[in-house]
């Protein structure tokens, strides 16, 4: 069992350094790492250069997903580990990935995110504690992947397609990995026990920018898959039409349309007075719906931070809510796929 590394990087400079310096204490190490240049202009490729990888240049910045998928290409190893720049991998990744793979059910294998944010802000703490309950809350076998850690055998990978080459920046394109490996037939394995540390820090400007972008490309991913589906006669049994790829509970995609329900019953109060009972009643569900998440960061980080994370949550879902009708309104209306 080969294990090959793959770091796409667009001007990552000293966080790809932290990110190699976790590669380095691996115990066993990778066969090879690979650090794809996506047309870097700060010397990322420098950076890597002082390491022991090989380092493939291309013209860029091309997308993650195309310089993952070159990255691939140019592997020797019958399992391909894709990480970020920005990731610190623990040291024992590669005993749990070979013990993983050992079982020949097992087709890909996807990590999740530990508990230690690298930065103390309420933004960055906040996003990190929501993707590592939004992953540990999915089921063993999930049908997703997120490309801050996934391991995929090589042969599986390249027969179901990879990744979508066609999204050009940073955002869903991993999960289109997990849409081709589960329209393949492939099973993916949650391993709670890799845990990675994501060493990015978000503002809250850089916060509201990355739920809109992702929220947006999300609905025209999922239009996409219904179109898709429609044209296809048959899909597997073990693919979900619906394109939820597993992260999208009820109870998240709820609260976007309970949001915007609250604003408009909190402006009509102003002009009739009957608007209050449903204002109440929006309040009421939004923060039924909010409570899993909330009672997390309660046991996490404690009352006054899971109180405080209130409002950030509830702008979340706003911008959300204004990310995904821009995403539909712009693939129906002006045909943009991507």
């Amino acid at each position: 069992m080969i294990f090959s590394l793959i770091i796409p990087v667009h001007n990552g400079g000293d966080i790809l350094r932290e990110a190699l310096d976790a590669v380095q204490q691996c115990s066993p190490p990778p066969a090879e790492v690979i650090v794809v240049d996506d047309g870097s202009t700060d010397g990322s490729d420098r950076v890597a250069a002082e390491y022991r990888v090989r380092v493939v240049p291309i013209p860029g910045p091309s997308g993650p997903a195309t310089a993952r998928t070159r990255g691939a290409e140019t592997a020797q190893g019958d399992i391909l580990v894709f990480t970020d720049a920005d990731v610190l991998v623990p040291s024992d990744l590669f005993l749990l990935l070979r013990e993983d793979f050992s079982r020949e059910e097992v087709s890909a294998v996807q990590g999740t995110f530990s508990d230690y944010c690298p930065f103390g802000n309420f933004c960055s703490v906040y996003k990190n504690l929501y993707n590592r309950y939004v992953i540990n809350s999915l089921p063993d076998w999930i049908d997703t992947t997120f490309t801050s850690l996934t391991a995929v055998r090589r042969d599986i990978f390249f027969a179901c397609g990879g990744f979508d080459c066609n999204i050009s920046t940073p955002s869903v394109e991993d999960r289109t990995l997990g849409r081709n490996l589960i329209r393949y037939g492939a099973k993916i394995l949650l391993d709670r026990r890799i845990q990675v540390v994501h060493y990015k820090e978000l503002t809250l400007l850089g916060f509201i920018r990355n739920q809109f972008r992702r929220s947006r490309d999300l609905a025209k991913l999922l239009l996409r898959n219904r179109k898709d589906e429609q044209k296809s006669s048959s899909s597997p049994k073990s693919f979900d039409p619906k394109g939820r790829f597993g992260t999208n509970a009820p109870s998240t995609m709820a609260r976007i349309p309970v949001a915007y329900l609250g604003m408009a019953a909190l402006i009509a109060s102003y002009l009739w007075s009957g608007a209050w009972p449903v204002l109440m009643i929006c309040l009421g569900t939004y923060l039924g719906l909010a409570y899993p998440f909330t009672g997390y960061l309660v046991r996490e980080e404690g009352l006054g931070f899971a109180f405080v994370s209130l409002p950030l949550n509830f702008l979340d879902a706003v911008v959300s809510g204004a990310g995904v009708a821009w995403g539909v309104f712009s693939f129906i209306v002006f045909g943009k796929r991507y």
